[in-house]
């Protein structure tokens, strides 16, 4: 065993310390570590007993285990914070900052709620020139239903980094909107060329709002549910977390998932009324 610290030393010196690869490409720690590290004791290896080869496989096995489990961990998106506005007066544009720190190559989303029929939204934008698409909506709910009350939700993917208070999103609507509701999110280990899988959105009037369902296609997803409701909102669905639940009772939800199926957003309502719901889900 004596032979084999000596042989992982020689290893180190001689392979993790070097500026290249045999070959002559250009080295850079992991990858070597991936190719080289079974070459640098394969000859070694092949002079000794089984039980020394076993040893050996042993640790290979424990070494890729721990590469793996690192490469997940840094692949599940998280939550990294929120913030929201409730003008309670109609308002063509509303200003929300992004009250921490934001980190280049995290994914904005921006829900826009409001209750009046006449407005749209014209523009999402935020101080940092990062570009919005639209994720799902308008979904609406008329008058007639328990309304009005409309809603979409906003992504800016590959973010520009922002020191804190520094990136403020302005959302600007149609005509004055009454009763705007605009949660802001960011979100880290997103892809940052293609994050969205897929989106829905619902309307109703009940004691619990639900987004309707939709069907990943990525092992791994967040999830991502919001709703704007006539009455308030209890708390967040079955599985999901809170991470807002504005003075108008409209929350923000999340879950992450890692098994492609069929999902849906939901939460209780205080009282039975009308209300909106919608769910994105998007990948790293």
């Amino acid at each position: 065993m004596d032979d084999f610290v000596n042989a992982i030393g020689n290893y180190r010196r001689n392979v993790l310390m070097t500026t290249g690869a045999p070959d002559g490409t250009p080295a850079r720690r992991i990858p070597i570590l991936a190719w080289s590290f079974p070459a640098a004791v394969k000859s070694f290896a092949a002079r000794k007993t089984a039980p020394v080869r076993a040893g050996i496989a042993f640790l290979l096995g424990a070494l890729f285990a721990q590469v793996g489990g690192l490469e997940t961990a840094m692949a599940q998106p998280g939550y990294v914070q929120g913030n929201s506005a409730t003008p309670q007066t109609a308002q063509t544009t509303v200003t929300v900052p992004y009250t921490a720190a934001q980190t280049a190559g995290n994914l904005n989303l921006v829900i826009v709620g409001w209750n009046d029929p006449s407005a749209l939204v014209s523009s999402v934008t935020d101080s940092k020139g990062n570009t919005y698409s639209l994720a799902v909506g308008p979904t609406v709910l008329s008058a007639a239903n328990g309304g009005p009350l409309g809603q979409s939700i906003y992504y800016a993917k590959n973010i520009a980094a922002a020191t804190a208070g520094a990136n403020v999103v302005t959302v600007k609507f149609t005509a004055a909107a009454v009763f705007p509701d605009i949660r802001v999110l960011e979100y880290s280990g997103l892809s940052p060329t293609t994050p969205l899988d897929v989106a829905v959105g619902a309307s109703g009037n009940s004691g619990t709002s639900s987004s309707g369902s939709v069907t990943t296609t990525n092992a791994t997803d967040l999830l991502v549910g919001a709703n704007i409701v006539a009455t308030s909102t209890n708390g967040p669905g079955t599985g999901f977390t809170l991470r807002l639940n504005t003075p108008d009772g409209d929350i923000a939800e999340d879950r992450v998932v890692t098994a492609t199926g069929s999902y849906s957003a939901g939460a209780p309502l205080s009282s039975p009324g009308g209300w909106v719901m919608q769910i994105v889900t998007l990948h790293p």
